[in-house]
């Protein structure tokens, strides 16, 4: 593929490995305005100060050299995710899109930045002003079936996401994000060995994409083997898959403390395996880039033991994330009745952090145990019966436990 946009696009569409060539085609053509742009959001993606500082060269050689409209929304969309400010970004995002509605890379870019601001009502209606240009596209389509997903749409988004994964098969085209998107309606739906079998059977597919979509679909499996009772499954999962992922990428160190949280809950003596990650998580833990990620940066430290370090790290949050990584970081350190506290208080904001309804489960997780060990024991029953149907079997015990008057074990 010789056209370097084009490559670009199809890169960050399969999630490859290949995505950061967009740099070296930019250093080579510095007078083009959305290469360099694409060049800018590819460091962007890092999440890390330095990440954000290497965007800078290629921005600047976009601003200059865009020309027309379209050009000067990608370039002002680009700088505004630059300045953190996520809903401009979007804002000329889409003003881009209006213009070119054949720009798939901008309409996931657009995509990823409405998942960060929890705005999934406003991914489903970014996907669906372009879908009348992209009927047979399951790139979109499976876009689409995310967005609907998450915006509690999931009948739309189960047969969106299965017509995406049925004709992404048929063109015989690698699309793990419709793929994905099915694995969240199995996860809404409580089908959880279909979870498992559905990413055992992409296994090959997970093994060409870039470090993120490598992880995170067994991380999903993890979860399912959870639900399951599978806790050795679960654990395997771990070790094979995401305690030996990059912990240079942060989305790896997020789906690690996820994960070993997810399991420690359940009884598994996870203990030897935080100590990897305090370095990693110290560098981090000051970011200040993206809450979703800072609140798992100091939850994780804290669950190291450094959880002085964490809290100093907290003092440079601003928000809704030093809240919440506070009372994180206080159920860590063992005062549960003020993080259960301070948890139930935060439940409905907890969405403007970014994440998806899978990984924002965490903090109800967290919430029930910090309820369970402080003896609120009705907050933790209201949590349960907010599982629904579809909640696991564990869950289900654990209710009839504490309406029969017996004391739920301690957590490991």
């Amino acid at each position: 593929m010789h056209d370097p946009i084009a490559r670009f696009s199809r890169n960050l569409l399969c999630y490859g490995q290949d995505i950061h060539a967009v740099a070296d085609a930019a250093e080579a053509a510095p007078r083009d305005a959305q290469l360099n742009a694409f060049a800018a959001a590819t460091a962007l993606f890092g999440m890390t100060p330095a990440s954000h500082e290497a965007a800078d060269p290629y921005l600047d050689r976009a601003q200059s050299a865009a020309n027309g409209r379209a050009e000067r929304a990608l370039v002002e969309a680009v700088q505004a995710w630059r300045a953190n400010d996520r809903p401009a970004a979007i804002v000329h995002f889409r003003r881009r899109l209006e213009l070119r509605p054949d720009d798939l890379a901008t309409s996931k870019l657009c995509q990823l930045l409405h998942l960060d601001l929890g705005d999934f009502a406003g991914m489903a209606d970014t996907i669906e002003t372009i879908l009348p240009h992209h009927r047979g596209n399951h790139y979109v389509i499976g876009q689409l079936a995310f967005a609907l997903e998450e915006a509690g749409e999931p009948q739309r988004a189960a047969d969106f996401a299965r017509r995406a994964v049925d004709q992404a098969q048929a063109a015989d085209a690698d699309d793990p994000w419709s793929i994905h998107a099915l694995l969240h309606v199995h996860h809404r739906r409580g089908e959880r060995a279909a979870i498992i079998a559905l990413v055992r059977r992409h296994a090959p597919l997970w093994e060409r994409c870039g470090t993120f979509m490598a992880l995170h679909a067994w991380w999903h499996a993890a979860l399912a083997m959870l639900d399951l009772d599978d806790l050795d499954g679960a654990l395997a999962v771990y070790d094979a898959h995401i305690g030996t992922s990059d912990p240079a990428c942060v989305q790896s160190l997020v789906a690690r403390v996820s994960l070993l949280e997810r399991l420690r809950l359940r009884g598994v003596d996870v203990r030897d395996r935080w100590p990897a990650l305090e370095t990693a998580l110290g560098q981090r833990a000051a970011d200040g880039i993206n809450g979703f990620l800072d609140v798992h940066y100091a939850y994780g430290l804290a669950r190291t033991g450094a959880v002085a370090e964490a809290r100093a790290a907290i003092e440079g949050l601003d928000g809704l994330a030093s809240a919440a990584a506070r009372a994180l970081v206080d159920h860590a350190s063992g005062n549960h009745d003020a993080a259960a506290c301070a948890l139930a208080a935060l439940r409905p904001l907890l969405v403007r952090l970014g994440g998806s309804h899978e990984q924002r489960q965490l903090y109800e997780l967290i919430e029930l145990d910090a309820a369970l060990a402080a003896g609120r024991c009705e907050q933790a029953l209201a949590l349960l019966r907010d599982g629904g149907a579809a909640r696991p079997a564990w869950q289900d015990r654990l209710e009839a436990e504490l309406l029969t008057g017996e004391r739920p074990a301690r957590r490991a």
